[in-house]
């Protein structure tokens, strides 16, 4: 059976991405994300989450702040979670389609890398400007190039997942600073398919100036999991921005 190459990323991926995700400790990270709130919202605050995926960390947290939203671009993504009656926009974070204010809104997996282009940062960061109430905070995290230097030789891993199996490359290109990962799904059916997904893994002063740039300001600027000053020798850092009020 042939290979169906599928150029919307995080399509087939949704058939094993909690599997693919395993790995991932997803208390520990929505347990960083609330410490993040506790320090810059209330009980009250309204929230945002921008690259939900399949809602496992917005579940977790809508039960502490009940007033949140989950966006994802991908729609298979966000129809895995069934369970929950969380609210969800399928939108692109490039263009968030609400007219109301936010007063924490959050990104989280490196998915701001996903965002190829300097244009993109910027479009991104405007729109935040736009949605964020005066006190407002936008929280991310960005991977940094020291994440993906064990990435210079190609790495492949294999696993299975509800009926699902899927195969894994992994690169970085040093020299474009961009790092790939391949996915090979078979779903249950026997059908195949591949995705390629490419990341930008931007240099850590990139980030102040385009901040700076679409009037916002970078508060705090932490160490991945941590709340330690973040630098350029990170593998993973967070960002705490709000409004440029001067």
């Amino acid at each position: 059976m042939p290979v169906i190459s599928d150029s919307r990323i995080y399509n087939k991926l949704s058939y094993v991405y909690d599997g693919l995700m395993k790995s991932v400790d997803f208390n520990v990270w929505t347990r960083y994300i609330l410490d993040i709130a506790k320090i810059n919202a209330t009980k009250n605050s309204s929230f945002l989450e921008l690259a939900a995926g399949t809602c496992r960390m917005a579940v977790k947290i809508n039960t502490v702040y009940p007033d949140l939203i989950a966006t994802d671009f991908s729609l298979p993504m966000m129809q895995i979670d069934k369970k929950n009656s969380l609210k969800k926009v399928c939108c692109s974070m490039l263009n968030l389609p609400f007219k109301t204010k936010f007063d924490f809104i959050y990104c989280t997996f490196d998915s701001i890398n996903y965002l190829q282009t300097k244009k993109e940062l910027i479009t991104l960061f405007s729109e935040i400007e736009s949605l964020l109430d005066g006190d407002g905070v936008f929280t991310f995290d960005a991977s940094l190039e020291n994440n993906s230097l064990e990435f210079t030789e190609e790495q492949v891993t294999e696993d299975k997942f509800d009926g699902n199996s899927f195969k894994r490359i992994n690169c970085y290109d040093k020299e474009k600073r961009i790092h790939t990962n391949i996915f090979y799904i078979k779903n249950a059916d026997g059908k195949k398919y591949k995705e390629v997904h490419k990341q930008k893994i931007y240099e850590f002063e990139t980030y102040f100036n385009l901040i700076n740039k679409a009037g916002l300001l970078v508060k705090e600027c932490y160490d991945g999991f941590t709340f330690s000053d973040g630098s350029p020798e990170s593998e993973r850092v967070q960002f705490i921005i709000g409004k440029n009020k001067v």
